[in-house]
């Protein structure tokens, strides 16, 4: 997926994850989830949900015809509140600086074998409450009223793209051609970052969430928790869980 990078951001030359603002993006990004529904999840409804003046345009059947009623929408929001959104970027910014460090530290623990001193990752904020993430140039979107804030949406896509990293780093054979997106690379990722979400470690960092997973994955937890405070080891933990959603 392509897109144009903005110039405008804060940071410091030392920063790994750098915020900025992506318009283009954010129009894209609401016209492709206007139709999905992905893990128990219809993704429309942090579209509406939140601007609800956009409630027709998910009817409309005329792909152009959707896109220029959101980018009309996108560009009437983002002038009006401009000055806003820029002051949530850097308070984004500044959030996340608080506790970069340390995550990397741990994330460095977790991933051994990775180097991550050089891993350069970049957080778009978004008007719409999807918060994809692309594996591609290691960015993601993070909704502006997001309810577990940035600190929360940042680890956790950070976490997606050093689990795929290093799982196809080191188990090939499993998952070379295995789709990111969906099937069971996607849903070992994704229960893989819930268990980290809970341990005491990332709780300090973005505080507590609860169980924060897609509906279909929930029944997964319990016994993937057990992998990991077994060994807390990230090679018998991928291949003990891998093996267990192949047999459920």
């Amino acid at each position: 997926m392509k897109y144009i990078r903005p110039g405008f951001y804060f940071m410091s030359n030392n920063n790994q994850v750098v915020f900025k603002l992506n318009k283009l993006l954010d129009k894209k990004m609401a016209l492709e989830f206007l139709d999905i529904k992905r893990g128990g999840i219809d993704f429309s409804r942090g579209i509406i949900g939140v601007h609800p003046e956009l409630k027709q345009v998910k009817f409309l059947t005329n792909r152009v015809k959707k896109m220029q009623a959101i980018s009309k929408y996108f560009d009437y929001f983002y002038r009006k509140h401009h000055i806003y959104l820029n002051k949530r970027v850097k308070e984004f910014q500044r959030d996340w600086n608080d506790i970069e460090k340390k995550f990397f530290i741990e994330a460095t623990k977790i991933f051994k074998g990775l180097n991550l001193k050089n891993s350069r990752y970049t957080g778009y904020l978004s008007i719409i409450d999807c918060n994809p993430r692309f594996l591609h140039d290691k960015s993601f979107q993070v909704f502006y009223f997001h309810p577990q804030g940035v600190k929360f949406v940042a680890t956790h896509e950070i976490l997606h793209f050093l689990f795929f990293n290093y799982a196809l780093k080191y188990f090939p054979e499993l998952f070379r051609k295995k789709n990111t997106e969906s099937g069971i690379f996607w849903d070992l990722s994704e229960i893989f970052n819930a268990v980290m979400h809970q341990t005491k470690i990332f709780i300090s960092l973005h505080g507590r969430v609860g169980v924060v997973a897609y509906p279909a994955h929930k029944k997964f937890l319990t016994q993937a928790r057990k992998y990991w405070q077994k060994n807390r080891d990230i090679d018998k933990w991928i291949l003990a869980t891998y093996k267990y959603l192949k047999e459920a």
